[in-house]
């Protein structure tokens, strides 16, 4: 209906990822009785990737400030994940998350009705996008478990200076209001293009930007 309308038109559907896309948080990890997969920041950790938390009970030591930040607001415990890793040198990042992601097989946690959806929106002629509030070098490297090119993922990421991460954030962080942002960005920047569909899992973290595809 909306090629007889506007041939000329793109359809456009966007995605939440943890909890929408894969069981559990590719960076907190999920759990299921006695199977799960650990989160990938834990796995950046052990790396000795994370310059704050290094050696014995690095990972244990993250978690019980994840959980403190977390009681003062989930905005600050997004932004504490990207900034954490201040100084790691990018390419030395994607290389590592690329590698787990294919190695350690989180695309077999994905939900297969969520997949279903995905393929046949995609076989209908609709371009899936992503935008998750999780680190941008774990995501753009999810991106090929789901046959899409990297830059139709948003996540949060920080400016790059020499190379290496630092703290400073890009903005707009895609959680809450600021996943309408970053939808707005993508279908303007896409000649056009029209949001016609959105998936998400939480309330407080995708109510927003569900409620603004639904309204176009």
């Amino acid at each position: 209906r909306l090629k007889a309308a506007d041939p000329e038109a793109v359809p456009m559907a966007f995605w939440d990822f943890d909890g929408t896309i894969i069981k559990g948080d590719l960076g907190l990890g999920h759990r299921e009785g006695n199977r799960g997969y650990a989160g990938l920041v834990d796995e950046l950790i052990r790396a000795g990737l994370n310059p704050l938390f290094k050696g014995e009970g690095a990972t244990d030591r993250w978690q019980a400030t994840y959980r403190t930040m977390a009681e003062f607001g989930p905005w600050l415990t997004q932004a504490f994940d990207a900034q954490m890793f201040a100084g790691v040198p990018a390419l030395e990042m994607d290389a590592f998350c690329e590698r787990t992601i294919r190695e350690k097989g989180y695309a077999d946690w994905y939900f297969s009705s969520s997949v279903a959806i995905w393929k046949g929106l995609a076989a209908a002629g609709v371009e899936n996008y992503v935008v998750s509030a999780s680190i941008e070098a774990m995501m753009r490297n999810v991106a090929p478990t789901l046959g899409i090119p990297a830059d139709r993922i948003r996540a949060t990421r920080v400016m790059l200076e020499g190379g290496r991460w630092t703290t400073k954030l890009v903005y707009p962080i895609p959680y809450g209001d600021g996943k309408v942002d970053a939808v707005r960005e993508i279908v303007r920047a896409r000649p056009c293009g029209i949001a016609v569909a959105a998936f998400g899992n939480s309330y407080p973290t995708d109510g927003a930007f569900l409620r603004y595809v639904a309204t176009q």
